[in-house]
């Protein structure tokens, strides 16, 4: 049987279609815009996580989709020289680059849209037009920076968060490097990163935490900024996704700041964290910002047994049958090696202790936490009451016999070796009663396909709301559209369009409405830079003048 990820690295394209509903209804009240992005392929260094980004805007009212790639100055740099240096040069001037993707999420700040990754600062878009505005703080507003030339690397996360009471977006900005003379092993200083929209950053260093594989998502409550190290391993030894040795450690860190210790007179200086830990290693979580005392509760979709940091060579064989993996999968990641359950911790924000853990999992459907949608308006964000939840699912074919081996003897190891499954699990939807932590209905996706990127969409008129997924098949993408609370029913309304292939896409966000920001906020690419890539050879010198020239 053919199925949609033997496809997902063929050639990533730009888009200006309108949407053909294929199947059911469109509802009426389905309004605003989801965006969604991912990496562009084919990739230079073949690992599907390293492409530039291909943002994609559907205006959910018109029915009108648009896939557009991301320009930044990173990336026309990075394309220019490509273009202008021999391999060798390039090689070697790319040593040590961080250039920024731009890649991995949207985020909304108001009117404001975000592009994120987790090894660069956010980039702001205008909405409207999809074009580059500018990266938000400068470089030496950052105080953990890896010096390059050309592409200076600032590493901080792929969700930063909202915080409905002050107005301000909270990330973090680390920097790992290999400890001692380790291949193996990273370790980084962590900071907090507070903005307002308007001003520079303002930054507190953390030095009780203990950072060595990143911070991915970033979650608030009214008291604490939370920052949760993903289930990442970055061995400093490998490239690309290859030649990698150790598993991603399987218990997940989070790190409490108090707000309290965050004030304007102590920025730039150490503050102190309180730290808790939790079975099971994870991709996103978020939090109520409602607590009750200093109970914090945190939601964490752990991805125990996904190493999505390897990538597939052609000498991978597939486990038990030992038969090479699919040409066409080279570069990808992996299928997970066990079920992965969603977690309800409640934790004491002052001594870190884990009062409670609730888990949700069913381990014959539920196989690769890939993302969720929530509920962003005030009253879910105080205290959330669903969960959206896409699975991946598992293809026995694309089970890493190396990938198997190295999670084996994962300690809390939820489905044995001996069990892992030889039939396809298929892809899956499921609402996730937060309060009970069981299921309130679900979806599972027809063999041979996959569902990513759910965006929750609010009903205007009071309903209960609609969830709008990207669904790959082996010929085409399309848009589904499911009652929010109704997800067992099938999908409302099924629309695509003659041609429409999108490969990996990562992301997504809902914004009700786009306008052009009115802010006159930059930061200056050329002052970012300095005068160092002046140094370099001629070609190199007058590809930088060029993109200097553009977007100085």
């Amino acid at each position: 049987m053919d199925h949609a990820v033997y496809h997902v690295l063929e050639q990533s394209r730009e888009y200006e279609v309108d949407l053909v509903v294929t199947a059911g209804q469109w509802p009426d009240g389905l309004t605003g815009f989801a965006f969604v992005v991912g990496p562009a392929q084919p990739t230079v260094l073949d690992f599907a996580p390293s492409g530039p980004g291909m943002l994609t805007r559907v205006d959910l009212a018109k029915r009108v989709w648009r896939t557009r790639r991301v320009v930044t100055p990173d990336l026309a740099m990075l394309g220019g020289l490509r273009a202008a240096l021999a391999p060798e040069e390039l090689q070697r001037l790319l040593t040590g680059a961080r250039p920024s993707l731009s890649h991995t999420a949207p985020h909304f700040f108001g009117d404001r849209l975000l592009l994120t990754a987790d090894r660069q600062r956010p980039v702001e878009l205008d909405p409207v037009t999809m074009t580059y505005r500018t990266f938000l703080g400068a470089v030496h507003e950052y105080p953990q920076v890896g010096a390059h030339p050309l592409f200076p690397g600032v590493q901080t996360t792929s969700h930063p968060v909202v915080d409905p009471d002050e107005g301000c977006l909270w990330w973090s900005n680390i920097h790992l490097r290999p400890r001692g003379r380790s291949t193996t092993d990273a370790e980084g200083p962590l900071s907090v990163v507070r903005w307002d929209g308007h001003g520079e950053l303002e930054t507190w260093e953390v030095p009780g935490a203990r950072i060595t594989q990143g911070t991915h998502e970033i979650a608030v409550t009214r008291d604490y900024v939370i920052f949760t190290e993903i289930g990442f391993q970055p061995e400093p030894g490998s490239v690309a996704g290859r030649g990698r040795t150790k598993p991603h450690l399987p218990f997940t860190d989070i790190y409490l700041v108090a707000k309290r210790a965050l004030t304007r007179a102590r920025v730039g200086s150490a503050v102190p964290v309180t730290h808790a830990r939790v079975p099971y290693e994870s991709f996103h979580e978020f939090a109520d910002y409602g607590q009750d005392g200093d109970d914090v509760t945190m939601y964490v979709a752990h991805s125990n047994g996904w190493d999505m940091n390897y990538a597939i060579t052609r000498s991978d064989i597939v486990w038990r049958t030992g038969d090479r993996l699919r040409s066409c999968l080279s570069g990808f990641m992996p299928t997970p090696v066990d079920a992965a359950p969603v977690g309800r911790h409640v934790i004491d924000g002052r001594t870190g202790q884990v009062r409670q853990s609730r888990y949700f999992l069913d381990p014959q459907r539920h196989w690769g936490t890939l993302l969720y949608a929530r509920d962003t308006r005030p009253a879910a964000l105080e205290r959330g009451r669903y969960l959206w939840q896409a699975y991946w699912g598992a293809t026995p074919d694309t089970m890493v016999s190396a990938i198997v081996e190295m999670y084996a003897d994962h300690p809390f190891r939820v489905v044995d070796v001996d069990d892992l499954p030889t039939t396809e699990i298929p892809s899956s939807l499921v609402c996730i009663d937060l309060e009970s932590m069981i299921e309130q209905s679900a979806w599972t996706f027809p063999a041979g396909t996959i569902c990513e990127s759910p965006v929750f969409v609010p009903d205007k008129a009071g309903g209960d709301g609609w969830v709008v997924v990207f669904v790959k098949h082996a010929d085409r993408t399309e848009l589904q559209v499911f009652d929010a609370l109704a997800l067992d029913l099938g999908p409302c309304a099924v629309a695509t369009a003659p041609g429409l292939r999108m490969p990996v896409l990562f992301h997504s966000g809902y914004t009700e409405t786009i306008r052009s920001p009115g802010t006159d906020y930059r930061r200056s690419f050329a002052a970012d830079l300095g005068t160092g890539w002046r140094d370099l050879s001629p070609a190199a010198r007058a590809i930088v003048t060029e993109i200097v020239e553009a977007f100085g």
